[in-house]
C-alpha cells in the first residue's frame, strides 16, 4: 500500500489545463486552510500557467512564483532527457514563501508535511516547495518535485493495471529512488561531498549496503553520481528503462554497467575512499583544543556564536523542532539554558532557521531571533543581570536568514522582503529597519567587519557583480553560484572580497 498511495492519488487528483503560454490569474484553493493559521495570506490564490506547469502562489509570493515557473520550464527538458520519460500531463507547483507557511496549510489530502531529510513534497502529481531565501535550493527542490512526480509514472505506470503490475513485481529499495531523485535535483555539491566524507571516514559503514540502510538518500545520490561520472549521463536512463523492464536491479546493473550490482558498490566505495584519503594528506589538523559541549544525543547544533571577548559560546540545540540556546563558559565549562520553545515534532519538517543568535560587542547581551505564530520576534538577553527584552520585529519581514550587531544600537540582517531576500541595518532604538539592497539576487549570510576606520558587510551572494543596482526578475534567473562580497557602510558601494 505504501507503493500504490501516490500513485492512486495521480490517477484520482484533478488538474486545471489550459491553452499554452504564461499568464496569471486568481483562483479560489484549499491549500491555505489547516486547523492552526497564523495569516490571512491563504485567503486568495494566483496561477501562473505554462507549457508544462500550473503553479500556485500567494500573498506577497509573486515574486517568488515567477522565479520557480521560469526555472521549471529551464529545467523541463533536460529533466526529461535523463529520465527519458513524457507526461501529457501539466505538473502542479504549489509555493509558499517559507516554511512555516507550508507548515500551516492542508496540502492536499495530507495534513503534515513529512520531514524526508530535505526532499521535495510530492502528493500525486503536485508538489509543494518553499523558499528560504536561496534560489538554487529552490531549483534544487523543483528539480527534485519534477523528477519524483516522472519516477511514479515511470516506474509504476500511468493506469491501474500498470501500477498493481509493477508494485508487485518490483520492490525497489530506499536509496534507488529518494538517491535518484536527488542526484536529478542536484548532481552533486560541496555540502554533500562533506555529509558524504563525514559519514564515510567515519568508520561506521564497511560498504554500499550498511550506510544505505543509514542513509539511504544520501547514499544513493553518492552511487548515482558515481555512475554518472564513470559510466556517462546517458547510462542512468538506460539503467532506469532496463530496471523497470526487468523489475530488477541486479539485470539493469549487469545489461548497462557490464558489472554487477555487487562490483558496481565495491567500485562506489574504492571510489570515494581513495578521494577522502587523498584530500586527508594535503590537511593539516587545526591547532588549539576541542571545546568539550554535553550533547548525548548528538543532536543538531544550528547555531554557535563566540563572544568578542572569546571567554564564552552561545549554540542552539534543535531536537526535531524543540529549540534551546545555551550559554557556556570556556574557562569552566559551566552551561546555562537561556531560552527554550518549541516541542518535539517527527512528522513535519525540522526549522533549522531559527533561532539566530548574536553577541553585542560590548560581551554583555546576547540577540536571540525567533519566530512564533509565524511572527519574527527578537529577545535581547542580558549576561550579568538576565534580564530579558523581547519585541516584535516589523511585519515586512518575512523570514531573517541572518543578523549580526553594526553597534550596540544596530543589527546587520539578511531577510526576504516580497520574496526577495536583502540586507538590512535595524536600528534597535527605534525598531526602524533601512534597506541596503533592493535586487533579485540572493544576499545571505551578513557579518558585520570593520576594518581600520571603515564600517562594511560581509555576505555571500549569487549576484554577477559587484554593482548595487535594482534588478528585477525578468528573464534572468537568480541561480549563479554563491560568492562573497563586500559591502562598505560608509560609501554603500560594493567590491568583491
Amino acid at each position: 500500500m505504501r507503493i500504490l498511495y501516490p500513485i492512486v492519488l495521480l490517477l484520482l487528483m484533478a488538474f486545471l489545463a489550459f491553452p499554452g503560454g504564461v499568464h496569471a490569474q486568481t483562483t479560489q484553493t484549499e491549500f491555505g486552510k489547516n486547523r492552526v493559521q497564523f495569516n490571512k495570506d491563504f485567503a486568495e490564490w494566483s496561477q501562473y500557467e505554462s507549457r508544462n506547469f500550473v503553479t500556485y502562489w500567494y500573498g506577497e509570493g509573486r515574486l517568488v512564483g515567477q522565479a520557480v515557473v521560469q526555472m521549471a520550464e529551464h529545467d523541463f527538458y533536460e529533466i526529461q532527457g535523463i529520465l527519458e520519460h513524457r507526461m501529457n500531463d501539466k505538473i502542479e507547483i504549489i509555493v509558499y514563501t517559507d516554511i512555516t507557511d507550508l507548515k500551516q496549510s492542508n496540502i492536499g489530502s495530507e495534513e503534515a508535511f513529512v520531514n524526508t531529510g530535505g526532499q521535495t513534497k510530492i502528493v500525486g502529481n503536485k508538489m509543494f516547495v518553499f523558499f528560504n531565501g536561496n534560489h538554487n535550493d529552490l531549483r534544487r527542490q523543483v528539480r527534485e518535485g519534477v523528477a519524483s512526480v516522472y519516477l511514479n509514472a515511470m516506474l509504476f505506470g500511468s493506469n491501474l493495471q500498470e501500477i498493481v503490475q509493477n508494485a508487485v513485481m518490483m520492490n525497489l529499495p530506499e536509496w534507488f529512488k529518494d538517491g535518484l531523485i536527488a542526484y536529478v535535483g542536484e548532481e552533486w555539491s560541496t555540502e554533500l561531498d562533506n555529509q558524504m566524507r563525514d559519514a564515510f571516514m567515519s568508520g561506521k559503514y564497511a560498504d554500499f549496503e550498511s550506510m544505505a540502510e543509514a542513509h539511504p538518500k544520501l547514499a544513493g545520490h553518492a552511487l548515482w553520481y558515481y555512475i554518472g561520472q564513470h559510466y556517462g549521463h546517458s547510462t542512468v536512463s538506460n539503467l532506469l528503462y532496463l530496471t523497470r523492464i526487468n523489475r530488477s536491479i541486479e539485470s539493469g546493473f549487469l545489461y548497462v554497467l557490464g558489472n554487477t550490482y555487487f562490483k558496481t558498490t565495491q567500485g562506489w566505495h574504492t571510489f570515494f575512499k581513495k578521494r577522502y584519503e587523498e584530500e586527508a594528506k594535503a590537511f593539516a589538523k587545526p591547532n588549539g583544543k576541542e571545546i568539550p559541549i554535553k550533547n548525548k544525543k548528538n543532536l543538531p547544533i544550528s547555531q554557535l556564536k563566540i563572544s568578542p571577548d572569546g571567554l564564552r559560546i552561545a549554540y542552539v540545540t534543535n531536537e526535531i523542532g524543540r529549540q534551546r540556546v545555551w550559554v557556556q563558559e570556556l574557562a569552566t565549562g559551566e552551561r546555562k539554558l537561556v531560552f527554550k520553545l518549541g516541542s518535539r515534532n517527527p512528522i513535519q519538517a525540522t526549522d533549522y532557521n531559527y533561532p539566530l543568535l548574536a553577541w553585542s560587542p560590548t560581551n554583555s547581551e546576547l540577540a536571540i531571533m525567533y519566530e512564533r505564530r509565524d511572527i519574527v520576534k527578537l529577545l535581547r538577553y542580558n549576561i550579568l543581570t538576565k534580564e530579558k527584552t523581547t519585541d516584535d520585529m516589523s511585519t515586512q519581514f518575512q523570514r531573517v536568514y541572518s543578523m549580526d550587531y553594526g553597534s550596540p544600537n544596530d543589527l546587520v540582517l539578511s531577510a526576504a522582503v516580497r520574496g526577495q531576500s536583502d540586507l538590512f541595518l535595524y536600528f534597535l532604538l527605534n525598531r526602524q529597519a533601512q534597506r541596503l539592497t533592493t535586487d533579485i539576487w540572493d544576499d545571505l549570510d551578513a557579518s558585520f567587519v570593520q576594518v581600520r576606520s571603515q564600517r562594511g558587510i560581509l555576505f555571500s551572494s549569487n549576484r554577477p557583480d559587484s554593482l548595487n543596482l535594482p534588478v528585477v526578475l525578468d528573464s534572468v534567473l537568480p541561480i549563479q553560484r554563491f560568492d562573497i562580497f563586500y559591502l562598505n557602510l560608509d560609501s554603500i558601494g560594493f567590491r568583491t572580497a
